[in-house]
């Protein structure tokens, strides 16, 4: 799984390039583990490129969130596809992740 990791200003933007199944939880997550134990704490993943997650995938997702948190930071979501979005309302995990609509919003978001 490639997984682009970029900057924008104390921004870390996470844009995995496939979907966030079984076989490939387990490298987003140890990648966001990696960023928040280097410092960047102000994270976001962007799925734009995802057009599916499963249970691992997600659990990834929140065992990041609380890695993030515990350093003081946080994990934001942004540019779900309508499929991938209908998981995380499912999951009620809409109500635990700050969800965007764009990068540029939730980049915007630390403020």
């Amino acid at each position: 799984m490639d997984i682009d990791v970029s900057e924008i200003g104390q921004v870390t933007v996470v844009t995995p390039q496939a979907d966030i199944d079984m076989a490939a939880a387990d490298t987003v997550k140890r990648r966001l583990f990696e960023l928040v134990d280097q410092g960047r704490i102000q994270l976001v993943v962007d799925l734009t490129h995802v057009r599916y997650i499963d249970s691992s995938g997600l659990g990834a997702l929140v065992a990041a969130l609380k890695h993030a948190r515990s350093a003081r930071g946080d994990v934001k979501i942004c540019a779900m596809q309508n499929d991938v979005r209908a998981i995380f309302e499912m999951t009620l995990l809409t109500k635990v992740l700050s969800i965007h609509a764009s990068r540029q919003e939730a980049v915007a978001s630390w403020g």
